[in-house]
């Protein structure tokens, strides 16, 4: 059985919005202030600081409608297309350079902790992990008891096999929302992946008594139970999954080698020829899984891997 990330997404691209009225007063000509025997005053063009913020409110509306959410969820998979990628890390950096002008000056500027965070969570979900990293602890040296900055502080630790820092962070996180489903099961996610199946049924549990349909605990749980060697409850939730999202190549797939395990030649086709008529990538995993040892031989699964 395989688990890769779950989610996919495609963002808009600049096409989609309405490019914003520009007026001529907006260009205000640059003034220059220079006195005998003191230092030189550096000076903000207006339009920098309209720009900026411009820039920011343009970069929230394409990470908004992308479907980026403040608070992430552990093996999460959002895809930008590269032109929209190159869009926003162009604009970033432009950003960049205005807000080193501006701090020059000696003058305030706004980043809130919400459009840091998207920042921090689409450097992440691009591979940029040791940036988001900076990011998050950013925030929380601001605001040492933002939530989502520790959640996804964790996610990124997770991701990279950080198991331990990773539910550090989710275990801070919890002592100030102890009942937040999205840390709760990416906690037991952590859990899962260091082989401490019996804690991670814990926090699956305890996040699904508050959601029982939500799917990233369902599916893991799943995962556990299946290591821990109850093949049947594992087939139960891979169904229940399959019956929320009926598009859910994984669990398609999972079912797949639990029903070739038991001997269900039909289920275990079936399950896996929609699983690659979803997601062909399931079809090379497939063709190496001994867990489909048993119908491996039938002439409609070779038909389907070749």
């Amino acid at each position: 059985m395989k688990f890769p990330s779950l989610n996919k997404a495609k963002p808009p691209t600049k096409d989609d919005f309405v490019e914003a009225e520009k007026t001529d007063n907006q260009i205000q000509e640059e003034q220059q202030c220079t006195m005998p025997q003191m230092v030189t005053t550096v000076v903000i063009p207006q339009d920098n600081n309209i720009k900026f913020e411009e820039n920011k409110t343009y970069i929230t509306k394409i990470l908004t409608l992308a479907g980026l959410p403040l608070v992430l969820r552990s093996e999460q998979n959002m895809i930008f297309e590269n032109e929209t990628r190159q869009e926003i890390l162009s604009l970033l950096e432009e950003n960049n350079k205005i807000k080193e002008d501006i701090l020059k000056a000696d003058k305030p500027i706004g980043e809130e902790d919400e459009y840091i965070l998207r920042i921090a969570n689409f450097h992440y979900l691009t591979g940029s992990s040791q940036i988001a990293v900076d990011m998050y602890e950013y925030i929380l040296k601001r605001n040492p008891d933002k939530m989502a900055a520790l959640n996804n502080k964790g996610v990124v630790f997770d991701s990279i096999g950080e198991y331990d820092k990773a539910l550090g962070c989710f275990n801070e996180a919890l002592t100030r929302v102890p009942e937040n489903v999205h840390v709760l099961s990416n906690k037991g996610i952590s859990l899962y992946k260091s082989e401490r199946y019996e804690q991670a049924l814990e926090c699956f549990d305890a996040a699904l008594k508050i959601d029982n349909n939500y799917v990233n605990a369902l599916t893991f749980k799943g995962h556990s139970l299946y290591r821990l060697g109850k093949n049947n409850d594992a087939l139960d939730l891979y169904n229940k999954v399959i019956r929320l999202d009926h598009n859910n190549a994984e669990a398609l797939y999972n079912k797949a080698c639990l029903c070739s395990i038991k001997g269900d030649e039909y289920g275990s086709i079936t399950s896996l020829e929609r699983a690659i008529r979803l997601d062909a990538s399931w079809k090379d995993t497939a063709s190496h899984d001994k867990d489909l040892d048993r119908v491996s031989i039938h002439p409609r699964f070779r038909k389907i891997v070749k």
